[in-house]
């Protein structure tokens, strides 16, 4: 990030004072050792006339000659610019010197937002970080984790995991699944609707889960979207004082029955068989004792189609952009039988007739590769 800021100082493409932020899954607390360094051009207000595709382009140029390899800049006419390109690493010694994949993007400031708020739930919720790992891993194992081949990215998945977290009951062991429940007792609190009051101490004082009745909608929640006119996003979400959720999630995991491989099955049968495609919309903008987002609203409010069936993520804040627009029907035909698939293998292995697998045995199961059919030879 540092070497990418000092080389965009150095540029006249952009104003003095222009920042280079990390946002993404190296910086939401739910990344791996191999995730790429998304990165993003922070322009100060008052430079709102840098003409931007033509500021990259130039800035694709210095970046070469500092060093960066394999700068594209075919992605520069996007919604947002980007610039794709490989910075060289060697931490000295003998070892090979490694390529890091970085994106460039320009004013991209809810990617910002998004990562704050999956950062701020990997903090309160250390499992929701593990079970995440797990499920990428799965996805990218069983081919349904490419956005240029029509299947779901991993920031649609942690999305659907943190649908599934703030929506099912801790009090429901079976599947975890929960529709018009009564019981209001999340496994995880629903960062943009849990009751701040009720949040600085949860496991006191504070009684049952609570949430709050809207958003709040003020000058400080309120920001003009970066590219569509006169649409603004209500930003909010619980981000301090964090103690008492997270002694609230630590709670839960450590006095409830469902263990993490009992969330994780959990999980996948509630997106196999609970979850119903035709009518809801994953979503994390409803409360946890109400129903999902249902589809005739999104179609009402954002014009979203009643009839192109399958998987729809909303955004958590840009609340027209569906996430698994990119995603066909025959895929997501494909993505759902794995679901199904991997909750039967933990099944199974739950109900072994030989000796019983480890918990890491369970998970090399489910993430089994998917074989090539090229792959087979003759004997």
């Amino acid at each position: 990030r540092a070497t990418v800021e000092s080389i965009v100082s150095e540029s006249a493409e952009f104003p003095p004072g222009t920042k280079v932020a990390v946002f993404g899954s190296s910086a939401n607390g739910f990344g791996s050792p191999n995730s790429d360094l998304d990165l993003c051009l922070q322009v100060t207000p008052s430079a709102a006339n840098v003409n931007g595709v033509e500021a990259m382009a130039n800035l694709a140029s210095k970046l070469t000659e500092a060093g960066m390899r394999d700068v594209d800049t075919v992605r520069l006419t996007a919604r947002i610019p980007i610039l794709k390109f490989n910075v060289p690493y060697n931490a000295g010694g003998e070892e090979e010197e490694i390529l890091v994949e970085c994106d460039l993007s320009l004013q991209n400031p809810l990617a910002c937002l998004n990562t704050s708020l999956l950062h701020t739930y990997s903090k309160i919720s250390p499992n929701t970080c593990i079970l995440a790992s797990i499920i990428k891993r799965w996805a990218k194992a069983r081919n349904i984790n490419t956005p240029s081949q029509h299947t779901l990215s991993s920031y649609g998945y942690v999305i659907m995991l943190i649908h599934f977290l703030t929506s099912c009951d801790l009090a429901k062991q079976s599947h975890g699944a929960r529709i018009g429940s009564a019981v209001v007792n999340p496994v995880v609190p629903n960062l943009q609707w849990v009751d701040p009051i009720w949040a600085q101490n949860p496991s006191g004082v504070g009684g049952p889960y609570r949430e709050i009745t809207a958003k709040p909608k003020n000058q400080h929640s309120m920001v003009r979207h970066p590219t569509e006119a006169n649409y603004y996003i209500n930003t909010y979400f619980y981000g301090s004082g964090l103690e008492g959720l997270a002694g609230y999630c630590a709670e839960n995991d450590s006095a409830n029955d469902m263990a993490l491989g009992a969330l994780l099955a959990s999980f996948f049968h509630y997106f196999a068989y609970d979850f119903d495609y035709k009518k809801y919309v994953v979503s994390l903008n409803t409360k946890h004792n109400a129903h999902p987002m249902e589809r005739e609203i999104k179609a009402e409010e954002d014009g979203w189609s009643l009839f192109r069936h399958g998987l729809a993520i909303e955004d958590p804040f840009e609340l027209f952009y569906d996430v698994a627009h990119v995603v066909k029907a025959s895929n997501f035909q494909h993505i759902r039988k794995e679901f199904c698939l991997a909750y039967t293998k933990i099944v199974n292995a739950a109900t072994p007739n030989g000796d019983p697998l480890s918990g890491r045995q369970v998970i090399d199961l489910i993430c089994e590769p998917v074989r090539n059919e090229n792959d087979n030879t003759a004997d």
